[in-house]
């Protein structure tokens, strides 16, 4: 005999997040098609009408999802930033942010393709929320920083700040779009690092 699934006492922010932390998985492997308020009720052993608390519909669930895809994005971002400092007394490239920036982004958008997918459609930018604006905004800073520390090491003397910005951008989403659809061609490794290494010549 199945035995149902013993629901869990959950207080009022822990079961927020335990819904968005079951909305995240499922994503990932059913896809937005795949994800329901219901079936995350159930798979996070609550009521059926527990998630409805929390999340008015399924765009509201979809909102939280991006907002935290962002602030997990930025954090990753800025941590790699922070990471990639040189200390005076060392060597480094002009472009050492930049390059640990690509990396980063590019790790992220390779562990969560669906989450990320959502994040950067028109759907996501649909959705946006005070809370993804913000971190959308952190993550972005991130790079116009490491652009920034770029050019005043002698990077790019002379090219509009911004322009660079959006031009490195556009580049590791294009990237990042090619590693997770799969359309990288037959015989290049399928890898963040790879891609990273690639993107050398036109960093120097």
């Amino acid at each position: 005999m199945k035995l149902a699934k013993v629901k869990k006492p959950y207080h009022h922010g822990a079961l927020r997040q335990a819904l968005i932390s079951e909305a995240l998985e499922a994503l990932e492997k059913d896809g937005l098609e795949g994800l329901s308020l219901r079936g995350l009720a159930a798979g996070a052993g609550v009521s059926k009408t527990a998630p409805y608390r929390h999340f008015a519909d399924k765009r509201a669930l979809l909102v939280a999802l991006a907002a935290d895809g962002f602030r997990q994005l930025a954090d990753l971002l800025e941590k790699a930033l922070e990471a990639s400092a040189v200390p005076a007394s060392a060597e480094g490239r002009a472009t050492d942010g930049i390059r640990a920036l690509f990396g980063a982004y590019l790790r992220f958008a390779r562990s969560r393709p669906a989450l990320y997918r959502l994040m950067l459609s028109r759907l996501g930018f649909s959705l946006h929320s005070e809370s993804c604006r913000t971190n959308s905004e952190r993550a972005f800073a991130c790079l116009v920083e490491a652009v920034k520390e770029a050019q005043a090491l002698g990077w790019r003397l002379g090219k509009e700040p911004m322009g660079l910005v959006l031009s490195l951008w556009a580049e590791v989403h294009g990237w990042a779009g090619l590693l997770i659809d799969g359309l990288l061609p037959e015989g290049f490794p399928p890898s963040p690092d790879a891609i990273s290494k690639a993107t050398e010549t036109l960093l120097d």
